[in-house]
């Protein structure tokens, strides 16, 4: 009994700096609860030691939250859990009928879309300089885009329909194209003149009417709208021009974008083809001509670096593919729930409890809590193969990503590995971070309600900056 109680004792003294090092940075966070950002917003917390196994910090992390873009570690993390990373996003090209001698397809020719975020220009003219390359020469029949893959449903539930022409809500489609938007710079030219303008990817399926004026006026006023309220992709340019500026800008059609810059480049490699036929629904016994493909770990950067919405609608509608089963067409926003929703109660939570409706945060109606976003960070981190990914494909404080401009200094910097997550009065972090005394660290941070995001991203770097220094 005696040796018991000394080595208790042991125990209790050897563990003291690590408990009071813990408690220090656990009174420095409920000092930072008292910011007058608090009286007028919630903030939802949750920290958790990995290399020990034991929470750190909790303050209502079971109230439900908004995750805006953190919303994208459940997505990717239920994909990788589920599809590993073989997942292929795919953009293919067959055919029915034969192809002669001469290169003449006696037959129709189908487009098949398989939702692939990076189908960009440059992938364009590859797929029509494979056709060429495996000397197609012209179609008798019709040419056809296939977009069997998913719903007709081009926008997410809960998306605000007044974003419509703005890069982060492009209309999704199996049939991707530069992402949907078009890029625009502008360079001055001779003052009172039109500026010099650039485009990206270049296409007759818009105009573009440029109103724009170069000066040399201190502050320019570029811009580029277009009436997407009538669907229109007349490209409307305005504004002073002094020095170079850029603008991005969505086109109604996502998959008409796809198949118009296909078939007029076609062309350009003097292929005959027919007018377009339409969208059908490629028949089953179909051969395959030529594809190209990008990989998980292509789309699972851009959406976990960049918070890019359309790759991690990708991986959401793919994931719901899988939950499908296999060849299944029409994949609706539904299926990649349901596999959503399998997976939290597999991690021992009621899945009813919270409120999924698409794979990037971008809806109204999302809604978890930090104690469901933390048990994910747990599950990636228990499991390298999908740990590495995750943790490398995560912005990097003050270095890259959406945290490239955040945390630049003191030990947080270079450090803090998150997920960023920002929509009108949401602010959100969550990730991981190793400790002054060499512990690995989860955190999540729901900041809600908040009128200025700008200070709810300085509280939540003000927590992360504590936790690096825990010893």
């Amino acid at each position: 009994m005696k040796k018991n109680c000394l080595l208790a004792c042991f125990v209790l003294f050897a563990c003291f700096p690590v408990l009071w090092g813990q408690s220090a940075v656990t009174a420095k966070i409920d000092q930072l609860l008292s910011d007058d950002l608090l009286v007028t917003s919630d903030v939802g917390i949750s920290v958790y030691d990995l290399t020990d196994s034991i929470p750190i910090y909790n303050y209502r992390d079971k109230k439900m939250a908004r995750p805006a873009s953190t919303e994208k570690l459940i997505t990717s993390i239920t994909h990788l859990s589920r599809l590993g990373m073989n997942c292929r996003f795919t953009t293919a090209v067959k055919y029915t009928g034969r192809i002669d001698d001469d290169g003449v397809l006696h037959g129709d020719l189908y487009v098949c879309g398989g939702f692939d975020p990076e189908f960009m220009d440059n992938d364009m003219d590859e797929l029509v300089t494979d056709l060429k390359r495996v000397g197609l020469t012209k179609v008798k029949g019709k040419v056809y885009g296939d977009v069997s893959f998913m719903d007709s449903l081009y926008y997410g539930a809960g998306w605000c329909w007044d974003d419509a022409p703005y890069d982060f809500q492009p209309m999704l489609s199996p049939l991707m194209f530069h992402k949907g938007y078009v890029e625009v710079a502008a360079m001055p030219d001779v003052a009172g003149k039109p500026a010099k303008i650039s485009l990206m990817p270049q296409s007759s399926y818009y105009s573009v009417d440029n109103q724009t004026l170069s000066s040399q006026v201190e502050n320019p006023s570029f811009s580029v709208n277009r009436d997407w309220m009538h669907n229109d992709n007349r490209l409307f340019l305005s504004g002073n021009v002094s020095a170079k500026s850029n603008a991005i800008i969505t086109v109604y059609g996502s998959a008409e974008f796809f198949m118009h810059a296909f078939m007029e480049r076609v062309r350009g490699q003097e292929i005959t083809m027919k007018r377009f036929g339409g969208f059908e629904t490629t028949p089953p016994d179909a051969q395959l001509l030529i594809e190209k493909n990008h990989t998980t770990a292509d789309v699972l950067h851009r959406a976990l670096k960049e918070s890019d919405n359309l790759s991690a609608e990708a991986l959401f509608y793919h994931l719901g593919a899988w939950q499908k089963g296999k060849d299944s067409c029409h994949v609706s926003a539904k299926d990649g729930v349901v596999a959503i929703k399998e997976f939290i109660k597999e991690l021992g939570f009621d899945s009813e409890s919270y409120e999924i409706y698409d794979g990037c945060g971008v809806s109204l109606y999302d809604y978890v809590t930090p104690e469901l976003m933390l048990a994910y960070l747990k599950y990636a981190h228990q499991r390298p193969e999908i740990y590495k990914e995750i943790f490398d494909a995560l912005p990097v404080a003050g270095i890259d990503g959406t945290l490239k401009g955040r945390m630049r200094n003191g030990k947080a910097f270079g450090n803090v590995r998150a997920k960023t997550g920002t929509v009108s009065g949401i602010s959100t972090l969550a990730g991981y971070l190793r400790a002054d005394n060499g512990h690995e660290l989860a955190f999540v941070i729901m900041n809600q309600n908040v009128a200025d995001t700008k200070k709810a991203r300085t509280f939540q770097d003000r927590v992360c900056e504590l936790l690096c220094t825990m010893k």
